[in-house]
């Protein structure tokens, strides 16, 4: 509750001072806030911090992002955890592509892809695919069930009211918002899911570890500890650290997904080089059963 208590009172410092801050400090703390707010989010979707859950919704529901509604990435997460992680078609979270698609796609999308497999890609074009994969997939839903518009109905009237209070009692400019909160915040996330899942052949250990100090760790809320959260999802995010020393799982993810000292080493190895390829390695699903 509290990360959700200091969340809030930042957005609301952030909104109530901008005007009195230098223009990069606002979007900079927009970027961090939109990153964190996410976290927060995650966390919710995962039945914390309280015991009620519709205490726990309110206070995450407000597409602060203006794009993205809360039950819908609520919806696919935890599809994420139930199905075989990083493969096409199958995650909705994996940025893996079957060899048919890359076979068909356009150059231009082959560049993407590829740039979205380096680090400075994932947070420069990565919050466009991401964006645009979500429109896919939620479009091909609606084809077979109109429901699915109802929460984008519900979002839209709520990120109106999200945006009259920003732009218009608040007067953020739109676009130190739009740029600071809504791209930048999901680039920050993207540091923390860049290099916590690779499509190794053991399907138990495709999931990363890496490690932090205080300020990612408060930022991601541990998240970048993921093989412990796969294994453990329901797990409170300050007891990850012990978790993850409990059950070894830096062991088992360097064996897998792979172990980091943490994100500067992700940054050295990875700002400019591929961390993998944008082809998935592993055989289609139909062919595996």
């Amino acid at each position: 509750m509290a990360v959700a208590v200091a969340c809030w009172s930042m957005f609301v410092a952030v909104l109530v001072l901008h005007d009195r801050l230098p223009t990069a400090m606002v979007i900079v703390g927009l970027a961090l806030l939109g990153g964190w707010y996410m976290s927060l989010q995650h966390e919710v979707l995962h039945g914390h911090p309280t015991h009620w859950p519709w205490v726990n919704v309110a206070l995450v529901c407000a597409p602060l992002s203006l794009w993205l509604p809360y039950s819908v990435y609520r919806d696919s997460h935890l599809r994420h955890h139930e199905v075989e992680l990083t493969v096409p078609g199958v995650d909705p979270e994996s940025f893996y592509v079957e060899q048919a698609t890359w076979d068909a796609a356009p150059g231009w999308r082959r560049l993407l892809l590829r740039a979205n497999c380096t680090l400075a890609g994932r947070l420069t074009v990565g919050p466009v695919l991401s964006a645009a994969a979500l429109a896919t997939s939620e479009l091909a839903l609606a084809r077979k069930d109109r429901g699915v518009a109802r929460p984008w109905l519900v979002h839209v009237a709520s990120a109106a009211i999200v945006a009259w209070v920003v732009f218009g009692v608040a007067d953020v400019p739109p676009w130190q918002y739009l740029v600071g909160y809504s791209y930048l915040g999901l680039s920050v996330t993207l540091v923390r899911s860049f290099a916590e899942h690779r499509d190794v052949p053991d399907s138990g250990a495709r999931s990363a570890v890496v490690g932090s100090g205080w300020f990612f760790g408060i930022l991601f809320l541990f998240n970048n500890l993921h093989h412990t959260h796969h294994a453990l999802p329901g797990a409170a995010w300050y007891r990850l650290p012990q978790l993850t020393e409990e059950m070894g799982a830096g062991d088992i993810a360097a064996a897998g997904a792979g172990r980091y000292r943490g994100y500067g080493e992700v940054v050295r190895r990875y700002a400019f080089r591929p961390f993998t390829t944008p082809v998935t390695s592993l055989a289609p699903i139909i062919e595996r059963q």
